[in-house]
């Protein structure tokens, strides 16, 4: 990245389409059996790359599930071969949209029509990591010198989706499984935060504006088979017809959150794309709103950090666990992960203990920092994140650089339910749920980040 005059802001973005054909397959919803039937709306990959002149960093909003650490690391190599731009100043933040193509492999065939819908399309996978380092160079190569506003407000687009129920998952139960239920729950603490920052260039020419929620890209189920952005790609193209600037949505802590558009008295129903547009209007009038009541100056001073942190899993899953999981009472996708980890096991494959998870700290100021997760980062454990800080104003992000899994906190793991355990039997990583000290293991590890920032976060609490 060019080097400007030290103490000048300077910002650049750059866009690129990183729709799939019409074809593929999509994730999120294990209930799919078949392909997609065509794209409802387009995907994209917005970068936005800033400079004090000191340091660099690019953040970059993705309409799709998540990456793959593979993905991750090439993408982040490339980067900094092309553009000079480290690892730890590359935040990759993605919508979690449950309307885009596949780039994880799957463990089990469920409904599927064809078993090479288990793959991810690794022609895709290519094309994306390049359109991401493509809209990245974009950004660098349009930074100029420029202005930042920020302000916060509030949106009550989400609704916890996590309610007492054990009656709802089918099969044997599992210790403490079953006890909450993907229900809604208007009783619960969620984050409704909405941060805006806006960018500007030094004539007033609107350049981008960042904003946030955390809730679910869900509004539509796994009977939606049309390629989609969801409800951020709504509210951002609504921002961008009011305000000329390039929109970038940033997922923050949504694990547990559902758009409330779609939830009834006693459960959610699948909404349409009208329900989507919906949900998208009321985000984007919450971020104008925050806009026209009045933005403070922002003077950015870019810190950042990343490290990847391993996290112990629960002891007490063994072959004898995955035997106990293949019996008929057990639902076809348990049975399913209970072989694949017997076959590793009986390749003498070693079982993993911890997993890694990237963690991420971008200051932008001493008002204001980004704390990237590589997870679904649930509420509670991002409430405790977020209040470690007692000083400026602190966004916990999931989704960002990676994906391992849910990030519960140790309350929810002793509550149970798909955000605790049952998720784990989806994934081909994760032969046992976290252990419970994680809420230690995630705030220790921001701690030692916070210590690699020289100072420049207040104290950590």
């Amino acid at each position: 990245m060019e080097t400007p005059c030290a103490g000048i802001l300077r910002a650049g973005v750059g866009r690129t389409d990183i729709t799939p054909h019409g074809s593929c397959f999509l994730e999120g919803f294990a209930g799919r059996d078949r392909c997609a039937e065509g794209v409802h709306d387009r995907l994209m990959a917005t970068a936005l790359a800033i400079s004090d002149g000191a340091h660099h960093a690019v953040v970059v909003s993705l309409d799709i599930l998540d990456l793959t650490p593979e993905l991750v690391g090439i993408i982040g190599r490339k980067i900094r071969t092309h553009y000079h731009i480290e690892p730890h100043q590359l935040l990759l933040n993605a919508s979690h949209t449950h309307a885009g193509p596949m780039v994880w492999p799957r463990i089990h065939s469920g409904r599927l029509q064809d078993s090479r819908d288990l793959f991810p399309d690794e022609r895709y996978n290519h094309i994306l990591v390049e359109s991401i380092v493509t809209a990245v160079g974009k950004a660098v190569g349009n930074i100029r010198p420029a202005f930042a506003r920020w302000g916060c407000g509030r949106t009550d687009i989400g609704i916890c989706r996590r309610a007492h129920d054990p009656s709802v998952y089918t099969g044997a139960p599992i210790g403490y499984l079953g006890l909450f239920a993907n229900l809604p729950n208007p009783d619960k603490e969620v984050d409704r935060t909405c941060p805006v920052i806006t960018f500007t260039e030094t004539d007033g020419k609107p350049l981008a504006v960042v904003f946030g929620a955390s809730c679910h890209p869900t509004t539509m189920g796994h009977d939606n088979y049309l390629v989609s952005a969801e409800y951020p790609g709504a509210a951002r193209r609504i921002i961008e017809d009011n305000t000329g600037a390039a929109a970038l949505f940033l997922q923050r802590m949504g694990g547990d959150v559902k758009p409330r558009r779609v939830a009834g008295e006693h459960a959610f129903r699948s909404g349409t794309f009208d329900d989507v547009e919906a949900v998208g209007e009321e985000l984007a009038r919450d971020v104008l709103r925050v806009i026209d009541g009045g933005l403070a100056p922002l003077d950015i001073r870019l810190k950042s950090a990343m490290r990847r942190f391993p996290v112990p899993l629960a002891e007490g899953w063994d072959e004898s666990t995955y035997r106990s999981l293949l019996g008929e009472e057990h639902p076809p996708h348990r049975r399913a992960w209970a072989e694949w980890w017997l076959n590793r096991i009986a390749s003498g494959i070693p079982l993993p203990r911890e997993l890694d998870m990237t963690l991420s700290m971008l200051e932008l100021s001493k008002d204001i920092r980004f704390l990237g997760v590589s997870g679904e980062l649930l509420t509670d454990l991002g409430m405790k994140i977020r209040d470690c800080f007692p000083a400026g104003t602190t966004l916990p992000m999931g989704y960002t650089n990676g994906r391992t899994g849910y990030v519960p906190d140790s309350a929810v793991l002793r509550e149970g339910g798909y955000e605790a355990l049952e998720f784990i039997f989806f994934t081909p990583w994760m032969p046992a749920p976290w252990r419970e000290d994680i809420d230690d293991t995630v705030l220790t590890a921001f701690r030692e980040l916070a210590r690699e920032l020289e100072g420049n976060i207040p104290e950590f609490q």
